[in-house]
């Protein structure tokens, strides 16, 4: 586990290869951490990622977009307590 996580976001997708590359448009459009990138169910995948809660914010916004009508849910956690 992380020393300190600042915010959590994650990305519900429908499509592991959508899923693999949005793990990767996230990744690349904020300084954000990998914490999961798998598959959750047959034809499921989710990325979730910690950091600072702009950039937790930045990533999950890029995920969306680079994902479109493949994205089934999306959470953002700021501020998490230790």
């Amino acid at each position: 586990m992380p020393e300190r996580l600042t915010s959590i976001g994650l990305v519900e997708l429908n499509s592991i290869a959508i899923g693999i590359q949005t793990g990767d448009a996230m990744l690349k459009a904020a300084f954000v951490n990998l914490l999961r990138a798998s598959t959750i169910c047959p034809g499921k995948y989710i990325v979730l990622v910690y950091g600072s809660v702009d950039a937790v914010r930045a990533s999950v916004k890029a995920g969306r977009e680079c994902a479109g009508e493949n994205v089934i849910d999306h959470l953002i956690i700021p501020n998490i307590h230790p």
